[in-house]
């Protein structure tokens, strides 16, 4: 790796934070992604030396989400490249691929590149498949790789940081290598520091669920009781239960929020329990932090609903009150819920 690489991955490192870098392994329904950058491309020929210095090239795309886990992506890379300071070659490619988001750290894709220029014997049609990792390193900070292979002898990887400005605005910083045929007897490599900014917009909104400030939920006072008063009990209502690394809970869980909202009429008296928790994927900060989102958006039906805010009380487990194992899809299933009790 070359030094004006090291040299951007240290400048988007320092004091970092990100929530969503760019490439996308997740996405929200009907949300835009637009990544406008440059690239600084080396070029090298097979069997040849070359005397080829730095040109920068303009790099840009649009992903549009097909569904949460489906999305559409065009992207646009500039392979000029020059010699002794002059432009020698005009080079392009262009990508269209299908982005299929495994989990929020992994993406598969596929789809077609075309490749073309000065340097190229024919245009190069190329079908590619490739892989998309990401993960976190702070809150808001991301370490990201891409990879892929296709026809024409092709070989694409991308490694790179990215950096949270906002929360719908990111910067990253990376480096890009792209092998490809560019006649019967040789391969070229287009390769360099990446830069770019990506930015987001429209997207689902019906899942939303903050319409009114949501209460703060800690764990009621433990108060004194007189020795002659009956002590109040909790009582099982329901678990509402959530898809995968989701906040909001899952379509098919209406009738278990009506039932949280029947039994808290029934008793008009009694505080209402609500005992966020997860499974064990992820670390333990994180699903701790899951596990109050979830408790904040059950709670918040509820209030929509018509139940005093001052009726709730909230305890967020996280994943260490684990209802099944979660060495299988169906116990990790059972995990992510939110229990609801009734005290009186």
């Amino acid at each position: 790796m070359n030094k004006k690489l090291l040299a951007l991955l240290a400048v988007a490192a320092m004091g970092i934070s990100i929530a969503g870098a760019t490439p996308q392994t997740q996405f929200n329904k009907g949300e835009f992604q637009l990544d406008l950058g440059a690239s600084a491309i080396d070029y090298d020929v097979t069997d040849e030396s070359i005397d080829a210095g730095h040109k920068w090239n303009f790099d840009g795309g649009l992903t549009y989400a097909l569904g949460d886990k489906t999305a559409l992506q065009y992207a646009y890379h500039g392979l000029n490249v020059k010699e002794d300071d002059e432009l020698t070659s005009d080079n392009k490619m262009h990508e269209v691929n299908v982005i299929q988001s495994l989990n929020k750290n992994f993406a598969v894709y596929g789809g077609w590149g075309r490749l073309s220029g000065d340097d190229f014997e024919d245009t190069n049609n190329i079908a590619q498949l490739g892989v998309i990792a990401k993960a976190n390193l702070t809150d808001k900070l991301d370490i990201y790789g891409k990879a892929a292979v296709g026809t024409k002898s092709t070989t694409i990887w991308e490694a790179g940081l990215g950096y949270g400005i906002t929360e719908d605005l990111d910067l990253s910083a990376g480096y890009r290598y792209i092998n490809t045929e560019i006649n019967d007897d040789q391969n070229a490599s287009f390769k360099g520091a990446v830069v770019g900014l990506s930015y987001r917009f429209g997207g689902s909104t019906e899942e939303e669920p903050m319409v009114t400030p949501a209460p703060v939920y800690t764990p009621a006072p433990v108060v004194e009781q007189p020795v002659y008063a009956t002590p109040k009990l909790d009582y099982y209502v329901q678990s509402i239960h959530f898809d995968v690394d989701q906040d909001v809970p899952r379509a098919d869980q209406k009738g278990n929020l009506e039932a949280m909202v029947t039994a808290a009429n029934a008793y008009p008296t009694a505080k209402i329990k609500l005992l966020g928790n997860t499974d064990s994927d992820a670390s333990s900060d994180y699903n701790q932090k899951l596990s109050e989102r979830r408790v904040q958006n059950v709670a918040q039906y509820a209030v929509n609903n018509g139940i005093s805010a001052d009726r709730l009380v909230g305890i967020a487990n996280g994943e260490n009150k684990p209802a099944s194992t979660n060495d299988s899809a169906l116990g990790k299933a059972n995990n992510r819920r939110v229990d609801v009790y009734v005290n009186r």
